[in-house]
């Protein structure tokens, strides 16, 4: 890890040790896209979103109903700026990078969102997060039961219409449920995103930047089981066999009764033999 990735690093893990509610979602996605995707000036992201909230705020001041308030900052953003979802490369992990979206105005569902709720926030109109599974929305909570699809020209969708999306974008394998309609929280969100670049990097067989989004993914929730397991997995393709069997076993103490505690319990004893031969 280099020096400036180190720095980045740090940063990171002192914003992701505050408090939910004290969380800056702009600022640690920007990091998140500037150790992705270097060499990114954090700053400047952010002053970009200060720049775009500055071109509608005044707009938005003079309007009082809220559905003429959300209309008019999609407006803004989509039909004005240009702002879309990249349907021709999806899987394209700077699709993650919010330095990316503000260039190429182009992005992943949950890119887009957060951008959506930087300049809303900025420009005094509260937008929040919504973890609808396989395509993330947005909601403005002054206009409650409408929800926003930025990958999708920001388009307003009825529960109704949400529970159709979920179907065409699972194929049905997913019944739907309304929680999945309720906000979340921002430390959800980042870990969404580090969640799409993980898996984006592993499918391509970048380990060691799937590796680097798992570390991140800790560094919010340093008690997520799974997530210990599934570094663990990855050290173990990376033969790093010491840390794979620290991950592993952390996983069985934080989870003794999951159902795949022997399965994991056996890789973790294979991680530690090889580690021992490798002494």
């Amino acid at each position: 890890m280099d020096a400036d990735t180190q720095h980045l690093r740090a940063r990171f893990a002192e914003l992701a040790a505050a408090p939910d509610a004290a969380l800056d979602l702009g600022e640690l996605a920007a990091i998140i896209g500037a150790e992705e995707d270097p060499p990114v000036d954090v700053d400047a992201v952010l002053d970009d979103l200060d720049a775009l909230a500055d071109g509608v705020a005044p707009r938005l001041h003079g309007l009082t109903r809220p559905r003429e308030r959300v209309d008019l900052l999609l407006a803004y953003l989509v039909g004005e700026l240009g702002f879309r979802g990249d349907e021709a490369n999806y899987d394209d992990p700077s699709n993650s990078c919010l330095h990316a979206l503000l260039r190429r105005r182009a992005g992943l569902p949950i890119t887009l969102s957060v951008l959506l709720m930087e300049v809303g926030r900025r420009a005094g109109l509260p937008v929040v997060g919504v973890g609808l599974p396989a395509h993330f929305l947005a909601l403005a909570p002054e206009l409650p039961g409408v929800y926003i699809d930025m990958f999708h020209g920001g388009r307003l969708l009825s529960e109704h219409e949400c529970k159709n999306l979920l179907r065409q974008k699972t194929g049905g394998g997913l019944e739907f449920d309304r929680e999945m309609l309720r906000p979340v929280s921002t430390r959800q969100i980042l870990l969404r995103m580090l969640q799409n670049l993980k898996n984006t990097h592993s499918r391509r067989g970048g380990l060691d930047r799937a590796l680097a989004a798992s570390d991140r993914i800790l560094l919010l929730a340093p008690a997520l089981a799974e997530e210990h397991r599934d570094r663990g997995l990855l050290q173990l393709q990376r033969r790093a066999f010491r840390a794979a069997a620290d991950d592993l076993n952390q996983y069985l103490r934080l989870a003794p009764m999951a159902a795949d505690r022997h399965t994991v319990a056996a890789r973790a004893n294979e991680a530690r033999a090889r580690a021992k031969q490798a002494n």
